[in-house]
């Protein structure tokens, strides 16, 4: 079933487009004006709007342009409804975003035939965004931790170091990895160091602000963004989260273990840092004196 909205200033014209659409199981709703049918659209995120060009207030040229420019509402596919048979008013209609047009008084056949279609449509480039989006996550994520990968957290430091001067912005780079790891290796097996990784990365995604961004570098080594954020900031957030990790107890079968983690912070701006390549190297010496300095600490640039 789905969701059609009908925006018709005629009370006959909608009934008898509502009546045809129910019988072949579709949710229908109804507006008699451009303003009530902007509305609706924008709370109820119809599959389609069949929509009457000639409207009291707001005509449907108008309505059909908002609804476009509008992001929300944008891929809601628009079927005109016109008693024009002029071809400019096809044409201007098309141009505002409509993908197509019933001329009315319209054949039931018809009607179903360009409504069935256009719902189509819909479902496969819906279809298409989401198996788009899974291809997205398949190249950019780290498949064992589920977080950002090495590749995608460099080209996303790079752009966003060049906003960060052009606007302006504090931006932070947090490294950390986790102390001693290859001993969990060594004493528990490779299985055991990827359950901890694994765990690692989620605990990692819940303590960190949704507008961050969290990669695994390599290895056993994390990467953190910290969008508007200064250095002090940023301190405070990796104590924080290594205060939490230090806490938290990982489980691997009938093990218990305690894990620990280096840190090192950088941030813009910063009179020795002038592109993002830097950023990151500023925070690697941060933690590799994290590391000289006794491990599961943080320590500024």
């Amino acid at each position: 079933m789905h969701r059609i909205l009908i925006i018709d200033d005629s009370k006959l014209i909608a009934h008898l487009a509502k009546n045809i659409l129910s019988k072949r199981g579709h949710e229908v709703l109804l507006a008699g004006d451009g303003k009530t049918g902007l509305d609706i659209a924008k709370d109820n995120k119809p599959d389609l709007i069949l929509l009457d060009l000639i409207l009291p207030g707001i005509d449907g040229y108008e309505v059909c342009r908002r609804i476009k420019n509008n992001s929300t509402t944008a891929d809601i596919p628009i079927i005109m409804l016109t008693s024009k048979a002029e071809h400019a008013d096809k044409v201007q209609g098309l141009e505002m975003g409509a993908s197509d047009y019933v001329t009315k008084p319209f054949d039931e056949g018809e009607l179903i035939a360009r409504v069935n279609t256009h719902l189509r449509i819909k479902v496969l480039h819906e279809s298409l965004q989401e198996k788009n989006r899974q291809l997205f996550e398949m190249a950019n994520r780290d498949g064992l931790t589920g977080l950002y990968n090495h590749r995608y957290f460099q080209e996303t430091l790079f752009n966003d170091f060049q906003r960060a001067i052009r606007y302006k912005e504090s931006l932070s780079c947090i490294m950390f990895d986790i102390d001693h790891f290859k001993k969990f290796n060594d004493t528990y097996g490779h299985q055991t160091g990827d359950v901890i990784l694994k765990a690692l990365g989620k605990l990692i995604e819940k303590l960190m602000r949704r507008s961050d961004l969290a990669a695994r570098y390599g290895g056993e080594e994390f990467a953190l963004i910290l969008y508007h954020t200064t250095i002090n900031n940023a301190v405070i957030t990796a104590e924080r989260l290594r205060k939490s990790i230090e806490k938290h107890k990982f489980k691997s079968e009938d093990l218990i273990l305690n894990v620990t983690i280096s840190m090192g912070v950088a941030s813009y701006y910063h009179p020795d840092i002038q592109d993002a390549k830097t950023l990151i190297e500023c925070a690697d010496k941060a933690l590799y004196k994290a590391k000289k300095e006794g491990r599961n600490k943080v320590v500024a640039f």
